[in-house]
C-alpha cells in the first residue's frame, strides 16, 4: 500500500471539509429577525415568553419557515445559554456522519486512495491534517490512531456512492425498515445492547439514534467516528463557538461500556477520546451526593440548536454552498430523526406531556392537525444525575388548520422550536413546560 506524496496529501487536504478555513464554512448565528413587518407581527406575538415565569429562564428559538421555507423567520430567547441537552446533542454525531460520508466520497474522485485500509491509513496519517487552515492542534487530535475516524467500519465501498454500511439510509421511515431493525431488539427490552452492538450495522444504529435514541447505538457510532472529528465538525459549522454562545459540543458517549474483563463479547468499541466538559446553567450531583456539577459533555445553547435547524430544513449542510451534496446528508439526517409516529420517540412540545394523551399538545386544538413532525428532544432526571428534570427540544412540524383560522394564510404551517434549559420548578414540570411551550408558539403563530 503506497503512502500518498506530499503533493497527493495536499490535493486530499482541499476536499476534506474541516480542514477548510473556518471564515468559509461557519454557518450565521441566529437572531431575532427584523425589518418588516411580518418580523414585528413575530416578535409581538412571542416576546411575553420572555417574562413568563414559566418559560422565561430557558433558552428558546422559534424558526417560521411558512411563508419563506429558505428565509425563515427568526425569534430568539436567551439563545446564548448552555445548558445540558442530554440525547437532543446526538444530532451532533448524525452531522459528522453524514459529513465524513462527503469527505470520503470526494477523496475517492481523486483516485489516490481507493481501499479501506488505505482510508484507515490515510485518516490517521498527522501530515495530512498538519495540512488545516483550522487549528494544528485541534486537527492533529483526529490523526491519533485511538480517535481517527474508523472508515473501514462505518463504509461500504462496494456500494457506489460509498455509503454506510447497512440498509439504505434514505429508506429508514418505510416501516417495512423500521421493523427490521427494531424486531431484533424484542429479546433485549427494544434497547440495543453492547453484546448485540456488533451486529447492527453502521445505518442501523444511526437510525437507532435518531429515532428510538438509543444510547448504545449513538456511543458505537461516535466511538466509531471519533470525538476529535466530530468536534472539528461542529467547529467548523461554528455550531461550536463557545465565545459566540455557540454550545452544542458533545464529547463523549452516551452508554456506560460494560466491563471488558467480563465477558460475554463480543466487547464494546474503542473508549472515546478528547472528553471535554464545558460550563452550563444547570446543576448535576457530584460524587458526594451534592449539586456542585455544572460543567457537561452534552452541552447545548438554543442559538446553537436553531443555526442547526434552519441549515437541516434548508439543505445547508454537508458541503458550504453545494446543492446535492447539502440535500443528500440533510435529508438522511431528516429521515432518520424521530417522526412522531410508530417505533419513535414522541415530543412533549408536539404531542404532550402525557404519552398516553395522543391530543396533547398543540394537538390538543380541535382545529390542528399536526401532517408532518421531526425531532430529537433531551431528558434528563434526578435519576440520572440531574439536580432537577431538564427537557430540550429539537422539532420540525407542519400543521394544517380546519377549520381555517382568522389568518388564513396560517391554515397550512411549517415551524420549529428548540428549547433548552426546560427545568422543572415547585409549579411545573419540565415536560409540562415543553408542553406549554408548544401551545403557545402555536397559537402565536397563527395570528401573523
Amino acid at each position: 500500500m503506497a503512502t500518498p506524496t506530499d503533493a497527493q496529501l495536499d490535493q486530499i487536504a482541499d476536499v476534506i471539509f474541516v480542514m477548510r478555513d473556518r471564515k468559509t464554512t461557519r454557518l450565521p448565528k441566529p437572531v431575532t429577525s427584523t425589518g418588516s413587518p411580518a418580523a414585528a407581527k413575530l416578535s409581538a406575538a412571542l416576546d411575553w415568553i420572555g417574562t413568563d415565569p414559566d418559560l422565561g429562564a430557558a433558552g428558546i428559538g422559534v424558526i417560521d419557515f411558512t411563508a419563506d421555507p429558505m428565509h425563515p423567520l427568526v425569534w430568539m430567547h436567551n439563545g446564548d445559554l448552555p445548558f445540558r441537552i442530554g440525547s437532543a446533542s446526538k444530532i451532533a454525531m448524525m452531522l459528522a456522519a453524514v459529513q465524513l460520508r462527503l469527505d470520503v466520497r470526494k477523496i475517492l474522485d481523486l483516485h489516490i486512495v481507493s481501499t479501506p485500509a488505505e482510508f484507515d491509513a490515510l485518516f490517521s496519517n498527522r501530515k495530512l491534517w498538519s495540512r488545516s487552515k483550522s487549528p494544528r492542534s485541534e486537527m492533529l487530535e483526529i490523526a491519533d490512531p485511538a480517535a481517527a475516524p474508523q472508515i473501514s467500519k462505518i463504509f461500504d465501498f462496494a456500494k457506489h456512492p460509498v455509503d454506510f454500511f447497512g440498509p439504505d439510509p434514505k429508506q429508514a421511515n418505510l416501516p417495512a425498515h423500521k421493523t427490521a431493525i427494531t424486531s431484533r431488539l424484542t429479546a433485549t427490552g427494544g434497547e440495543l445492547t453492547w453484546e448485540k452492538a456488533s451486529t447492527f450495522a453502521f445505518s442501523e444504529r444511526f437510525w437507532l439514534t435518531g429515532s428510538l435514541s438509543d444510547n448504545v447505538a449513538a456511543t458505537a457510532c461516535a466511538a466509531e467516528i471519533g470525538v476529535p472529528y466530530i468536534k472539528a465538525v461542529l467547529r467548523s459549522y461554528g455550531l461550536a463557538d463557545l465565545a459566540h454562545g455557540m454550545s452544542l459540543y458533545p464529547t463523549s458517549g452516551y452508554a456506560p461500556y460494560p466491563d471488558r474483563r467480563k465477558p460475554p463479547p463480543p466487547s464494546p468499541p474503542r473508549p472515546l477520546t478528547g472528553v471535554d466538559p464545558i460550563k452550563v446553567n444547570d446543576w448535576w450531583r457530584d460524587g458526594a451526593g451534592g449539586f456542585t456539577d455544572n460543567r457537561s459533555w452534552v452541552p447545548g445553547s438554543a442559538a446553537a440548536l436553531a443555526a442547526f435547524m434552519t441549515a437541516l430544513m434548508t439543505d445547508a449542510f454537508a458541503d458550504a454552498g453545494g446543492l446535492v451534496a447539502g440535500l443528500d446528508a440533510c435529508e438522511d439526517i431528516r429521515t432518520n430523526l424521530s417522526d412522531g409516529g410508530a417505533q419513535a420517540i414522541v415530543s412533549f412540545l408536539v404531542d404532550g406531556a402525557d404519552p398516553s394523551n395522543t391530543l396533547g399538545g398543540i394537538k390538543g386544538t380541535p382545529a390542528t392537525r399536526v401532517t408532518r413532525q421531526l425531532n430529537k428532544i433531551g431528558i434528563l432526571k434526578k435519576s440520572d444525575g440531574a439536580k432537577s428534570p431538564l427537557v430540550a427540544e429539537f422539532v420540525y412540524v407542519e400543521t394544517l388548520q380546519n377549520p381555517a383560522p382568522a389568518a388564513p394564510h396560517r391554515s397550512v404551517m411549517k415551524y420549529a422550536v428548540v428549547a433548552v434549559g426546560l427545568i422543572s420548578d415547585a409549579a411545573l414540570g419540565a415536560s409540562q413546560k415543553s408542553e406549554a411551550l408548544g401551545i403557545a408558539v402555536h397559537n402565536a403563530l397563527l395570528t401573523l
